[in-house]
């Protein structure tokens, strides 16, 4: 490179060091595709607190920097050892090879080393990493990043301004998972950030965030029926939403605006069995009591002695059937979307697998085997047998909630027959749940 051009580079390389530490409220990098400097001015442009470098002068920066710091910062060798480079030459390399290229871990451990030597605020890097994220939305580099400084931030109890840290960090989520669908870095760092905050905000705060997420996903979930990522984070809130208290459940109710007890009580009344002689309308089920309910529903207690909790066990139950209605109603509208069946398999598992809890039972090798509870210890000999005796079978097989769910599914899937996934689906509840001899 010649003289001129690198003194050219050089130029560049302060311009955007200028503009980055100038510009408090950057938010936005990309490089803008011009192919030659007709204008004759510096290929750096801040508009409207957005940065942008001219195609022209990419590769000539990119190159001259990358070499400068692979040399002089990265890996010295002998003969180079002794030219170090100041602590402001080494981030104005930083930043613009970065922004460029930012798939390259080396150059963000670096980055790390300056944190660590107080050459670098944590408030800028997470400033930095938006920055590149703007414009490469999947860097796993950027995130990791970004989690070392929030982990940083969180574990010294930095918390003075987390109302406003939070907030920061959902809206680069959703900018990021906006940018780029299926983005399953900005998912599960959205996922990692949630399960951080568990053990440093207070747990009301917590529960209402949860609601706030749960919220979100169905929002995301319902104009990206594609997201794989955003279905499986909605399978996090739903199981945070398990955890709620009896005030947190109903302002959780009224941000719906839903009643989930008439939602269960609708899935019931279009499936219920046959022959069975159902004593209840639909208006004796929504005022019944959870433990009532639940009753009705499982007619049948596990033989040890621990308390069943109902109302949690009735809130779980009226959640997943607003999941099942919810799906189904996205897959009559978007069908042949491969995510929402599997999203229909995550809440189905769920509650077979509650079912299964309150009958004492789980699935070993294909074959429904009794469990021992751990809490009571109960001595009986039955609980140690290896196989399930029919009766317990006839008790989880002839419940109502159980004759539902397997009748409703039936419906579903003759009316999705088209869809090449519905068949999968059946093949999925036979083979997998064992449920072959009742589809």
């Amino acid at each position: 490179m010649t003289d001129e051009k690198q003194a050219l580079v050089e130029k560049i390389i302060k311009d955007v060091h200028n503009v980055l530490s100038k510009t408090a409220e950057l938010y936005a990098f990309d490089i803008v595709p011009v192919e030659t400097n007709f204008r004759n001015k510096s290929p750096v442009m801040c508009i409207e607190n957005c940065l942008g470098l001219e195609s022209w002068c990419v590769k000539q920066v990119y190159l001259h920097s990358y070499t400068e710091l692979m040399d002089k910062a990265c890996f010295q060798t002998q003969k180079k050892c002794r030219q170090v480079l100041d602590s402001e030459t080494l981030l104005r390399l930083l930043n613009v090879t970065l922004l460029i290229n930012p798939d390259l871990s080396v150059l963000w451990n670096k980055r790390k080393e300056m944190v660590q030597e107080l050459l670098l605020d944590t408030s800028s890097e997470l400033k930095f990493t938006r920055l590149v994220l703007s414009r490469k939305p999947k860097c796993n580099d950027a995130f990791s990043h970004r989690r070392w400084i929030l982990g940083t931030y969180l574990n010294n109890h930095q918390i003075n301004y987390l109302e406003s840290l939070i907030n920061t960090e959902l809206i680069v989520c959703d900018l990021t998972a906006d940018k780029c669908p299926n983005n399953y870095h900005s998912w599960s760092h959205r996922l990692w950030f949630i399960n951080k905050l568990k053990n440093i905000i207070k747990q009301n705060d917590m529960h209402a965030l949860y609601i706030k997420e749960y919220n979100f996903s169905e929002r995301w979930m319902s104009k990206h029926v594609s997201d794989f990522s955003c279905f499986h984070y909605r399978q996090f809130c739903i199981k945070n939403i398990y955890n709620l208290s009896n005030v947190s459940w109903k302002t959780f109710e009224n941000s719906l605006d839903i009643n989930f007890r008439k939602v269960l009580v609708c899935l019931l009344a279009k499936n219920f069995p046959k022959d069975r002689t159902i004593q209840a309308s639909e208006q004796d089920l929504v005022s019944y009591s959870e433990e009532n309910l639940m009753k009705f529903l499982l007619s049948y207690n596990n033989s040890c002695s621990c308390n069943v909790d109902s109302v949690s066990l009735c809130r779980k139950f009226e959640l997943l059937c607003y999941e099942l209605t919810l799906n189904s109603e996205l897959l009559r509208f978007y069908k042949h979307h491969e995510s929402m069946w599997y999203h229909r398999r995550f809440i189905l598992h769920e509650i077979i697998e509650m079912m299964y809890d309150h009958f004492g039972l789980f699935r070993h090798n294909g074959v429904l085997v009794k469990k021992s509870c751990k809490y009571c210890k109960t001595t009986d000999l039955k609980q140690k047998q290896a196989k399930i005796i029919r009766s317990h079978g006839d008790c989880l097989y002839k419940s109502v909630l159980f004759q539902v769910i397997i009748k409703h599914e039936k419906k579903f899937i003759q009316e999705s027959e088209e869809d090449k996934h519905a068949v999968r689906h059946e093949k999925y509840l036979k083979l997998i749940q064992g449920l072959n001899n009742l589809m």
